[in-house]
This record gives structure tokens, C-alpha cells and sequence, in this order.
């Protein structure tokens, strides 16, 4: 969470679609006439025509041309996919009851920082309660249906990995990197004082590690304090300040308390390396949940072919 300020990435295309897909499902949204009828259940156009909206509000394009015609067909069919599976789990017996989906829900509330926004949310998208309840409990049940069924057997095998790893060489090369261990303490008061006060609690933070302390900073003693491990990074990862910090230090000093955003960090280097490719059992759980993934993706895709093929698919 505080890194998303310090790492520099890039946009995954894949999550934001995915997201608005599972945000548009609303059943109270069905007016109108059907953008497509699978096996008899209506794809409203509106929710197509939200999830197009979404795009187009993220990437910053145009609102016509080719390219907006194919974002919509590329909505549709994900929407025809998502029936199609709901569908088939729910006739292979997948259910799921109230309480988890009350779970869910509260989850989702949570992100919205108070009852007033999340209830203005609600009212901006045009959902009731009833319809996120819905449209929560066909998510789960997709999501129970792919994990305990279609994936259940899914399995990476050792010598997938290794064959993976000597067939993809160039992928794991890596520039000089630095090993980070990081900490970050929020400021409480946007004062002189309140950052010197984040300076002095990152200092404890630092002089622990310099003691060779493993345990991590509690509250009791440092408030708002985040520990984590970065792992590997190289340059243009980090932010360029914080760069200039951390790769000037050798293995086993930690840098000075760093003001950046909203808080003060300190970053310990626990090893450094030259450019060079990385080694195999370093890499294996990364290619593991490479293969995974795309076995998992190969699955789902010749089940939704295999579905396809049987249902009745409607354009009107």
C-alpha cells in the first residue's frame, strides 16, 4: 500500500476490465431491450454500455470509432462467458449461502471509508442492496466453481519448471539490484513537529536493524509503523529520491529516515548483486504461478468453448 507511491508500474488492463465486468452485473440495471439472451437469461446493453464507459474513463480515448466497437464486443462476449459459467455451476450444484456473501459485501463496504460514501456509491451506479447482494453471490459462485471443480486437478509439476526456466533464459535477466527490507511510519500531524516526531519513531526502526533485531516494530512502540520486504529491485523501479538512497548503500546499512509522500521511510539493503539471470530455485515460485495460470486460463477457456458450442446464444 505505501509503495504505491515509491514503485513505479504500470496499468493491468486485464484487473480493470475484470473489475468493472464483476462491479457491472447488476440485475436492476436489466431495462431495455437485451444486448445478447444465453440460454434464455438477458445481457442488459446497459451494463455493456458501463463497462465500455469504464474503459474509456481509464485509457482516456475517444467515445467513437472502431476502437470503442471493439471494446464493446470484447465486453459482451466476457458478459456471455460469465453467464455461461454461472449457469453451468449452478447446475453442477455450486451454491453459496447468505452469510458469506454478507462477508463479501462488508469487505467491499470497508473500502469506501464510511457508511455516507458507500451508500453514495450505491446511489450513483443506480444499485440497490438487493442487486449487489445478487450480483456478489453469482461472483462467488463462479469463483467456487473454477477453484473446487474446473481447477481442482490443476497441478505444476518440477520438471515443468525446470524446462521452463532453461527454455526462457532471456526472461530472467536482471540488472544490478539491490535486496530491500522497508519501513514507513505515517505521519500523525501535518506539522514541523508531527514529521519530526515520524523521523525520531523511523530512527527506532533503523537502529533495531542495525542491532540485528529480527523482530518487527510493534505499535506499543512506534505508531502507524509498516514493515515489509521489498526482495529485488533494480533501477527505474523505485522512485528516483528514493533510488539515489538506496543504491549508494553497501549490504547491511540502512538509510536515514527519507521524508516522501506521507510519512518517512527507511530501507535496510540485505544484499546486493551485479546484473546477471536469476537463479533457478529463486524463480520457481514465480514460473510455478506463471503455470499455473496459464493452465488455469487454458481450462476455463476450452469450458466456455464447450459451452458455447451447447448453448443458445441470442443477438438481438
Amino acid at each position: 500500500m505505501v509503495l504505491h507511491s515509491l514503485r513505479r508500474s504500470g496499468i493491468d488492463w486485464a484487473v480493470v476490465i475484470g473489475l468493472a465486468l464483476a462491479a457491472c452485473l447488476a440485475a436492476g440495471q436489466e431495462a431495455g431491450a437485451p444486448a445478447a439472451v444465453v440460454n434464455g437469461a438477458p445481457i442488459p446493453r446497459k451494463v455493456v454500455d458501463q463497462i465500455v464507459a469504464g474503459i474509456v474513463a481509464v485509457k482516456g480515448a475517444g467515445e467513437g470509432g472502431a476502437q470503442r466497437e471493439e471494446w464493446e464486443r470484447s465486453a459482451l462476449e466476457s458478459l456471455i462467458d460469465f453467464e455461461l459459467l454461472y449457469q453451468e455451476a449452478r447446475r453442477v450444484g455450486v451454491n453459496v449461502d447468505s452469510e458469506e456473501v454478507e462477508k463479501e459485501i462488508e469487505r467491499s463496504r470497508g473500502k469506501f471509508g464510511g457508511e455516507e460514501k458507500w451508500q453514495r456509491a450505491l446511489a450513483e451506479r443506480g444499485w440497490t442492496l438487493a442487486d449487489l447482494k445478487r450480483d456478489t453471490e453469482r461472483a462467488i459462485v463462479v469463483q467456487r466453481f473454477l477453484e473446487t471443480v474446473v481447477w481442482k486437478e490443476v497441478r505444476v509439476e518440477s520438471h515443468a519448471v525446470d524446462d521452463f526456466y532453461r527454455r526462457n533464459q532471456d526472461e530472467f535477466r536482471h540488472p544490478r539490484q539491490v535486496r530491500l527490507k522497508h519501513a514507513f511510519v505515517a505521519v500523525q500531524s501535518p506539522t514541523p513537529e508531527g514529521w519530526r516526531a515520524a523521523e525520531r519513531a523511523a530512527g527506532v526502526v533503523r537502529q533495531k536493524w542495525l542491532s540485528g533485531a529480527t523482530n518487527s516494530v510493534g505499535p506499543a512502540e512506534v505508531k502507524g509503523v509498516l514493515e515489509e520486504e521489498l526482495g529485488w529491485v533494480g533501477p527505474g523501479e523505485l522512485d528516483p529520491e528514493v533510488e539515489r538512497v538506496v543504491f549508494d548503500l553497501a549490504t547491511g546499512e540502512a538509510s536515514k529516515p527519507v521524508r516522501h509522500g506521507n510519512g518517512v521511510h527507511v530501507f535496510l539493503v540485505e544484499g546486493k548483486r551485479e546484473a546477471g539471470i536469476v537463479p533457478l530455485e529463486e524463480a520457481r515460485t514465480k514460473i510455478e504461478a506463471v503455470l499455473r495460470k496459464r493452465e488455469r486460463q487454458r481450462l476455463r477457456d476450452e469450458l466456455v468453448a464447450r459451452l458455447r458450442q451447447q448453448a443458445d446464444i441470442r443477438y438481438p
